[in-house]
């Protein structure tokens, strides 16, 4: 207990530089992971936002009404300029998505794997994908093709 004493009073001024470096580095762990979850919660809210504003859009053109219809019949009425564009928005918004969710919780992915299996079991938003998988994030296009076979497994099942 002697050795410590005198090697403390010895060397007070190192053993408090030391502390003081601990202790400002674990304060900007923390400061970091407060902004980390702050900039996640500003992320997901201009998510939300875009996500409103792209399906309010729908909504307010009656020409992409078809974009929804279980039965569209796209041999005698192939997509659109406007519907393509508009399903061009939604798989970038999608894209987005996975983006955030692939940095958060997985939860955030399923949840985005079931509105994927469920937007994509409609004629034009399946035709459309098809067109332009191609031309997207290779990660996205796994995801999205997992999500497909997975929902098809679970018909099966």
């Amino acid at each position: 207990m002697e050795a410590w004493a005198a090697w403390a009073g010895d060397n007070w001024f190192s053993l408090l530089q030391g502390v003081g470096i601990v202790g400002s580095l674990l304060f900007t762990a923390a400061s970091l992971r407060r902004d980390a979850r702050s900039r996640r919660a500003s992320d997901l809210l201009m998510l939300l936002e875009q996500h409103r504003e792209l399906w309010s859009e729908l909504h307010r053109r009656p020409e992409l009404a078809r974009i929804l219809a279980p039965e569209a019949d796209l041999v005698a009425q192939p997509p659109t300029v406007p519907e393509s564009e508009y399903l061009n928005l939604v798989f970038v918004h999608f894209h987005t998505g996975w983006l955030l969710a692939a940095a958060g919780a997985a939860h955030d992915l399923e949840i985005l794997a079931d509105d994927i299996r469920g937007f994509f079991t409609l004629p034009l938003p399946r035709a459309a994908w098809h067109a332009s998988r191609a031309t997207r994030d290779p990660g996205f296009v796994r995801f999205v093709d997992g999500c497909l076979a997975d929902r098809k497994r679970r018909r099966r099942g």
